[in-house]
């Protein structure tokens, strides 16, 4: 290398366009728009807070709302609630029937079954039938019967009580308790005359 050489200063290339017949077009630096270029797209508002603050009253109320309808709805539902209960009455007999055989007794036959609430109040009644049929119920006579019996079905009784008292005809005097519990898994069994 030659004293000029290492004196001399680099020439910078400048590019040369590759056809004399086109136009040159610089770039345009960033942050200039040019006046032919499409405008940038804007950017969105940001959501009033006025309008997200009533969008979340506006739920709020709704769950509200859903929420008071199914209250309701279950109350209605549970003081609607009813059930059925079957049950039977066994009166004392005598004489030398088997048990299975039709038997009559006329302290019960054709009479009604009733059931109260806890409040004494008469909730549902049952007539009995004027046939039942013998049966074996304490022992007193074996192999013979010593009951009749008479099934009863009451239908549509109210469910709010805890407590119920069933008994032969209308007067709530000589009934026998039964817990709701009772009436819907075992039924409703009570004796007359022993």
């Amino acid at each position: 290398m030659t004293q000029l050489d290492r004196t001399t200063p680099d020439v910078v290339k400048i590019p040369v366009p590759r056809s004399p017949l086109e136009p040159w077009t610089p770039t345009p630096p960033s942050g200039i728009r040019w006046m032919d270029a499409a405008p940038a797209p804007a950017e969105p508002a940001p959501a009033s807070p006025r309008h997200s603050r009533r969008a979340w009253w506006i739920a709020g109320a709704m769950i509200v709302l859903l929420a008071v309808i199914a209250l309701v709805a279950a109350l209605v539902a549970r003081a609607n609630r009813t059930m059925t209960v079957q049950g039977s009455v066994v009166v004392v007999s005598s004489g030398a029937q088997l048990p299975g055989a039709p038997c009559l007794s006329s302290p019960v036959s054709g009479r009604s079954v009733s059931m109260w609430d806890a409040g004494g109040r008469l909730v549902a009644a049952a007539p009995l039938g004027s046939l039942g049929y013998a049966v074996d119920q304490w022992g007193s006579s074996t192999p013979f019967a010593d009951g009749c019996r008479f099934d009863v079905l009451f239908t549509d009784v109210p469910a709010n009580d805890r407590m119920y008292r069933v008994g032969v005809g209308s007067s709530v005097a000589n009934t026998v308790p039964f817990s709701r519990d009772q009436l819907t898994t075992t039924g409703a069994s009570i004796t007359y005359g022993r």
